[in-house]
């Protein structure tokens, strides 16, 4: 039995390691054509690397660049915005996202978001509602063994029982702050416009009326839920705070 569960180890981690080295090769080969000026070859061959779940902060960051050659911006940004949430990546990303940012023709005006959206956007991107539950449920524990502590051995404390409350109530609190964060982060999407220009629609029809257009490099939120309700649209929010309907075709969702 022990042979079997050593064979097995070391079968599943043979596996693994061909994975990783076949990933790599895969990764050599493309940047040997990005050195070659083969850039749609070279971004297919990324691409196919993606498709596999081996990702890093550099294949995005080599998937931005040949996108600026190829002269798709759009694109650039979206790569660069990805390359820009691994730690080995996030100065050149932030670099190069300056650099085409400069690049666009049209930019859109953004309203500030108010400080409750910020922290909220905080928490999904830094902490995520796992964790925030989890220190809810220890709050939530403490205030328990507090409970179960005083009634064998009653706490001389001064004003415990607004103590108790207060740990109960930021417990709860936390609770619920790690199902909200949950549900933002389910619903809303961020997105970047991809295609030269995109018609935002008041309805999800072709045949309904264009609210205005909005260009590449654009940053949207996209309301999964709203979207759901009617397939091959997008409901989104743009930068300046106009909602409306667009086709998914045009952008790409972070």
């Amino acid at each position: 039995m022990r042979a079997l569960i050593l064979l097995s180890i070391f079968w599943m981690f043979s596996c693994y390691a061909g994975a990783q080295t076949n990933a790599q090769l895969k990764f050599d080969e493309a940047n040997t054509l990005l050195k070659e000026g083969d850039y749609l070859g070279a971004l297919n061959a990324y691409r196919d690397i993606e498709e596999t779940g081996e990702i890093s902060g550099s294949l995005f960051l080599n998937m931005g660049i040949v996108s600026v050659e190829i002269d798709s911006l759009g694109l650039a940004k979206y790569y660069f915005l990805k390359a820009s949430d691994f730690e080995a990546t996030i100065s050149e990303a932030n670099e190069a996202l300056t650099y085409v940012d400069s690049q666009f023709s049209r930019k859109s005006a953004i309203l500030p978001k108010l400080p409750w959206d910020r922290a909220i956007s905080s928490l999904i991107k830094n902490v995520g509602a796992v964790h925030v539950f989890i220190w809810g449920f220890i709050l939530m524990t403490l205030s328990v063994l507090i409970i179960i502590v005083n009634w064998f051995y009653p706490l001389a404390l001064p004003k415990k029982s607004i103590l108790f409350i207060f740990i109960c109530s930021l417990s709860v609190l936390t609770i619920f702050l790690a199902f909200y964060v949950d549900y933002v982060d389910q619903r809303y999407k961020e997105g970047i416009i991809i295609a030269k220009e995109v018609p935002v629609t008041t309805q999800p029809s072709e045949e309904a009326d264009i609210l205005g257009i909005a260009y590449e490099g654009y940053a949207i939120t996209i309301d999964t839920f709203a979207s759901e309700k009617s397939e091959g649209w997008y409901y989104i929010r743009l930068g300046n705070g106009q909602f409306g309907w667009i086709q998914p075709k045009g952008s790409k969702i972070l």
